[in-house]
């Protein structure tokens, strides 16, 4: 069974038992989010993180019969690769989710492979500011984010100064400010705050140091997953056992 453990007004904990239930708690949840999306406004919109962890709750969600043609998904990160690559955050989402009629239209991907990152950032930036009619803020209705062991999240990482950005929605991070890792293509910390309904899905032992930086006071640059403190609508970490100390 499942605990929850509630916060401030608009953020939750939820603890779940297994890995069956983390999936399926994980994709309730995107699938409320969504519900009234589209209940309120005619469409939802959804920003995807990549990693093998949210992968089974992508999966999940796609059993469930949502109004998968007025569904729109988008990206919170992107690496350098082409959408086949088996590190492409987009492919690792599109096959979790291919038990999903989701009609190709609604998929927006970030073309972080392109030589010229900046302009395809700046591509995606106006695709965002096109699809939500708007010329500044834009707010997801779902999101999903993740920590990594560093306590990056997104392709924030740390002491990088790219938390800080605010003059796009969508931002080109070279290879020397993603340590290790490649040029990245990212959404920026004022989208990220301006989410709706954001899912921070943690798991694993490895997370659990990670997962308490996040959540104390401090500076985001050093933990950018600290940014999730401010997203502005309701929050939930959705943890398994081993990454909220549990196991």
């Amino acid at each position: 069974m499942s605990t929850t453990r509630t916060r401030p007004e608009h953020e939750e904990t939820i603890i779940a038992h297994d890995d069956g239930e983390l999936a399926r708690l994980g994709a309730e949840l995107l699938a409320r989010a969504l519900l009234e999306a589209v209940n309120a406004r005619g469409c939802a919109r959804i920003a995807l993180s990549g990693g093998g962890t949210p992968g089974p709750t992508y999966a999940q969600l796609a059993t469930y019969d949502l109004p998968w043609d007025v569904i729109d998904w988008f990206w919170v990160d992107e690496r350098a690769v082409p959408p086949e690559h088996d590190r492409s955050n987009y492919g690792a989402a599109r096959r979790a989710l291919a038990a999903a009629p989701i009609p190709e239209a609604r998929f927006h991907r970030m073309e972080a492979e392109d030589r010229d990152l900046p302009a395809a950032a700046a591509r995606y930036d106006a695709l965002l500011r096109g699809q939500f009619g708007i010329a500044s803020a834009i707010a997801f209705d779902a999101m999903t984010l993740g920590i990594g062991d560093d306590g990056h999240t997104a392709s924030l990482f740390p002491n990088m100064g790219t938390v800080a950005i605010a003059d796009r929605l969508v931002a080109g991070i070279p290879a020397d400010r993603t340590p290790g890792e490649g040029p990245r293509m990212t959404l920026t910390t004022p989208v990220i705050h301006h989410a709706r309904f954001a899912l921070m899905i943690v798991k694993g032992p490895a997370k659990r140091d990670p997962l308490k930086a996040a959540r104390s006071p401090g500076s985001e640059d050093e933990v950018p997953s600290r940014i999730a403190q401010g997203i502005q609508g309701r929050l939930c970490w959705l943890l398994d056992r081993a990454a909220a100390g549990e196991g």
